[in-house]
């Protein structure tokens, strides 16, 4: 047959048409990624739905937000020390932790809590990212130590708990006596009751030993406390016959 007619600039015109077809579909796949997670945006989102809001009437505003920041640092914290080789999850562990008590309150708070968090989340991290933070929400509160459990449950779980203990814990004991008008020795026999009654099932229930580590040395402190707290709201003075030696 005959050679179709040559025309100029044909070919160009063309390769411009496939070139423009080319980043076209390339610019719709871009839309089409899935969103790399937003620590930041992230951080935003759980300060406007946890800040203003307190788990109980007499603890102070926005508690489990400033919880789930300490529990932040105290994952990155035994993360570091326990996996210091593996730093791929420190961001969904921040995460997981920031919004862990989302729902806290309210019966099965972490089945209720993993469903709030991927409403608020969607669109700010990927749907990988998103499963594995809401999946370390969901089981948060199992102390069965399954050991089918990962080792950034394991994490996010001894982080919550060790927050719970030491300094914090003299903190929420005199919140609540002064909110239920109890007297000074009647807070110090309150604390030294719930130092020393309720802490061997609490430990047990920590994955690794670093973490019982610090739960002991946490529980020294609030102990020691507790002691000199119980022995000064009955008047004694602590120490008095070392510093009669020391005159």
């Amino acid at each position: 047959g005959e050679a179709e007619p040559f025309v100029e600039g044909a070919g160009q015109q063309v390769s411009s048409w496939g070139m423009r077809d080319a980043l076209r579909r390339r610019t719709n796949a871009k839309e089409r990624e899935e969103p790399r997670m937003n620590l930041e945006r992230i951080h935003e989102i759980a300060e406007g739905e946890l800040l203003g809001k307190r788990s109980h009437s007499w603890k102070e505003p926005g508690n489990k937000f400033h919880h789930g920041e300490r529990v932040a640092r105290i994952a990155l914290e035994l993360r570091r020390a326990i996996v210091p080789e593996d730093d791929s999850h420190d961001e969904i562990l921040t995460a997981a932790a920031w919004f862990h008590d989302v729902c806290n309150g309210v019966r099965r708070h972490d089945l209720l809590g993993a469903e709030r968090t991927r409403e608020l989340l969607t669109g700010v991290c990927t749907d990988a990212e998103l499963d594995e933070i809401c999946g370390i929400i969901r089981v948060h509160d199992d102390r069965t130590r399954d050991p089918s459990f990962s080792p950034w449950v394991k994490l996010h779980q001894d982080a919550d708990h060790l927050d719970h203990f030491g300094t914090y814990d003299v903190w929420m004991c005199i919140l609540e006596c002064g909110a239920n008008n109890l007297t000074l020795p009647r807070a110090a026999q309150k604390l030294m009751e719930r130092n020393f009654e309720e802490l061997p099932p609490k430990r047990e229930e920590l994955n690794y030993e670093l973490s019982r580590r610090i739960f002991d040395e946490r529980v020294a402190c609030s102990q020691a406390f507790a002691a000199r707290f119980a022995k000064e709201s009955r008047g004694e003075i602590v120490g008095l016959d070392v510093l009669l030696r020391e005159e």
